[in-house]
């Protein structure tokens, strides 16, 4: 009996002492692709691992409100998205893990990702997350449009007069609408900053009011208001922005790889005619970058092992989400990979690009985006004039970001 006991208590020992660690990762549930491709990028590590095992449980519905109401119950998950949209609201309220200590022992190489995806994730100082992927915007252009009606394609060394002359002169041969534009703040900030301008000045005040940077948004409503180039997709009778461009409602729009996914699955035959191409330059070049990283809770009771399978999800894991979800490798060892063509200016985008990202005196940008698209919609429906859409945003601003 005694020998039975020992054996049992061994048993139990070795368990304890060399148990899995089970690590619990968590984002918004994607499409059936995109499933696939974590689902395999996890069998993967958990059959190559002896000591610590990946659960991928998605969080669906309110991805934010859900996961926040987790982290401070004690219950969140070990490792989760954090979209850069968010990130300095999370940043500062204390539930991220910041990494560098473990970029620092492992010597963990963060020149193998894009500077402005390393910054995107930075919050004073410290380093709070890795860029799981990433995704900017860039023009598509249809070339059968622009044959019919004997305009010269968009090009990468564009200016935005050469833009919007190409726009014009679709119009003026018949054309009726070029382009379509969106009433969304985030889709105005490379103009701002392309014209020059800024979004915030020193104190995280709005810099909207200043000339530059009302000369971008001005430049950006005046297509729909004062040269009638543009409009929403609403307007158009469709959804959102890809789907205007896959139905060849108009010849021109502004959008991200996901548009190229979607007409790449749904819209063959029409994505064989289009062109992509950067987007146009003022002063400067400027896009959006859109991403999302792996960060870890700071809760966790697994700090090591979570650490371990960021680094797997940032490397062998993201190589295997961009070749079967078709996104955007942050990791620039992956992305030299990427050969496709039409992802290119896309990848070329990283090296000027804008995380999405305002700072705020609290971190908290969603009520003044809320109220800036509002006033957008407001202009391009002709009911108030650009003008003054930025002086109440001036007026207001303060309050919006205060969340009063």
């Amino acid at each position: 009996m005694k020998k039975v006991l020992v054996v049992i208590f061994s048993a139990l020992l070795f368990v304890s002492l060399f148990g899995v660690v089970t690590i619990t990762i968590s984002g918004w549930p994607g499409n059936p692709v995109e499933e696939a491709a974590i689902k395999e990028a996890v069998d993967l590590f958990n059959s190559t691992h002896s000591d610590i095992k990946i659960n991928w449980e998605p969080i669906p519905g309110d991805y934010k409100q859900t996961l926040m109401t987790r982290l401070s119950g004690g219950t969140g998950p070990d490792l989760f998205y954090v979209d850069v949209y968010v990130f300095e609201e999370l940043a500062r309220k204390n539930v991220l893990l910041p990494l560098d200590a473990f970029i620092r022992k492992d010597k963990f190489d963060l020149n193998q990702f894009y500077s402005s995806l390393i910054n995107a994730f930075t919050y004073n100082g410290r380093v709070y997350g890795i860029a799981k992927d990433f995704s900017t915007l860039a023009v598509y252009y249809n070339k059968e449009i622009f044959d019919k009606y004997g305009v010269p394609y968009p090009t990468s060394n564009d200016t935005w007069d050469d833009f919007l002359n190409k726009a014009l002169m679709l119009k003026k041969k018949g054309f009726e609408t070029p382009l379509v534009l969106a009433a969304d703040f985030n889709r105005v900030i490379p103009f701002i900053l392309s014209f020059g301008g800024r979004l915030v000045k020193d104190d995280l005040s709005t810099a909207l009011g200043e000339p530059k940077s009302r000369k971008g948004l001005k430049f950006y409503t005046d297509l729909v208001t004062k040269y009638k180039v543009a409009a929403e997709p609403s307007t158009l009778g469709v959804g959102w922005i890809g789907e205007a461009l896959a139905t060849e409602k108009v010849a021109l729009g502004m959008s991200g790889p996901w548009t190229y996914g979607y007409m790449k699955g749904a819209y063959p035959d029409t994505l064989k005619k289009m062109g992509i191409v950067e987007m146009p330059r003022g002063e400067k070049k400027a896009t959006m970058i859109y991403t999302v990283s792996w960060s870890i809770n700071r809760q966790t009771k697994h700090k090591e092992e979570a650490w371990e399978v960021l680094k797997f999800l940032v490397t062998k894991g993201q190589e295997i989400f961009v070749e079967k979800a078709g996104v955007l490798a942050s990791n620039k060892k992956i992305a030299e990979k990427d050969t496709d063509p039409m992802k290119q200016p896309f990848y070329k985008g990283a090296e000027y690009g804008h995380p999405w990202r305002v700072p705020t005196v609290t971190g908290i940008f969603s009520i003044a985006n809320d109220q800036i698209n509002s006033l957008l919609k407001d202009v391009f429906a002709g009911k108030i004039t650009v003008d003054k859409a930025i002086n109440t945003i001036v007026k207001n601003y303060n309050n919006w970001v205060l969340g009063e």
